[in-house]
């Protein structure tokens, strides 16, 4: 192990994992062997019923510290945004000096093996947090069928073409093209000095990993949203919390071809979805006319600024279609769980 290396530890949060935790266990060992530094792995299993705790009891990482925790959290408690409190928390406390670094995923995800190593060398560089890309896993996708295979997929190619469409509109010097704008649970990364900066991980009911980010940005930080920061997540449709990836996954799915899509607007409003109306919501009847009208946009552009003339690849399903951030003030940690 490198002196020069910062200390990493995952945080993991896991609420009846069992079926999926030892490949997401298996992925994270992959990728802490690829990195020169210590690597801990903490997971707060919260309020499980299944066999989380005989799966973490048996899980032997040959490249990372294992540190599991089992907690039940009082009913008021119940949600995304405390469980990755806690999981941060815990994380955090191994750590020692501000340029460590802590980062987190999801139980129903697998990471690359150069998801720590890349995520390292971005804060290295001087920013404060990286937002990683998450993609679904081709298998689970097309295990729900042909019809959500092709939703989904025109969801991915339209928010890809908005994704170019805004960094070409308001460029950041710090986080550049190519980038995406996805801000989930699936891949976080911060230093240690930034999540004490922000007095810890926000704890909304849902979007807990959006208000991290946000508070990162309230507070003077610079977050990257690299290309090579990638993790691989499930397409499920029976998700932990309420309002996640596996809500907007069913829903998407399932609604009328003619019923509105949640905070997916047509152009000009796409850019600001701030000023968007109901009128400009599409439908999935709309959207291939939308996504045709995306591509020209962009090829548009790139013909009128030849030197930003970069590939503009059509990656799987975006989800970062969350309910809007509820903010709220933290609770003593005695007080959340039982």
């Amino acid at each position: 192990m490198s002196d020069l290396s910062p200390r990493v530890a995952v945080a993991l949060p896991a609420k009846n994992e069992a079926g999926d935790l030892p490949a997401c266990l298996d992925a994270l060992d992959c990728a802490a062997a690829r990195f020169a530094g210590k690597v801990s792995v903490v997971i707060v299993a919260n309020n499980c019923t299944d066999a989380t705790a005989r799966v973490l009891e048996e899980t032997r990482m040959r490249n990372a510290a294992l540190l599991p925790i089992s907690v039940s959290l009082l009913p008021a408690f119940r949600h995304a945004g405390w469980a990755r409190r806690l999981a941060f928390d815990a994380a955090a406390a191994t750590l020692t000096v501000p340029d460590d670094v802590l980062m987190s995923t999801d139980a129903d995800t697998r990471v690359s093996p150069e998801w720590i190593v890349r995520a390292v060398g971005h804060l290295s560089g001087g920013i404060d947090a990286v937002a990683g890309r998450a993609l679904t896993r081709r298998d689970d996708r097309r295990s729900l069928g042909v019809e959500a295979m092709r939703r989904l997929n025109l969801l991915g190619r339209y928010y890809t073409a908005l994704d170019w469409l805004r960094a070409d509109a308001a460029p950041l010097p710090h986080d550049p093209w190519p980038r995406h704008f996805y801000e989930g649970g699936a891949s976080i990364a911060l230093t240690l000095g930034t999540y004490r900066r922000i007095g810890g991980a926000p704890t909304p009911t849902i979007a807990e990993d959006r208000a991290l980010f946000a508070a990162v940005r309230d507070a003077g930080g610079m977050v990257r949203h690299p290309l090579d920061v990638r993790v691989f997540t499930s397409s499920r449709l029976d998700g932990r919390a309420p309002g996640g990836m596996a809500d907007a996954f069913a829903r998407w799915i399932a609604q009328p071809i003619d019923e509105p899509l949640h905070e997916t607007y047509a152009f000009p409003a796409a850019l600001d979805p701030a000023r968007a109306t109901a009128h400009d919501r599409l439908t999935f009847e709309t959207l291939p006319d939308a996504v045709r009208c995306a591509g020209a946009m962009v090829r548009a552009r790139r013909s009128a600024a030849a030197e930003q003339v970069e590939t503009v690849a059509l990656a799987p399903l975006r989800t970062d279609h969350l309910d809007r951030i509820a903010q709220q003030r933290p609770e003593p940690l005695d007080s959340v769980v039982t």
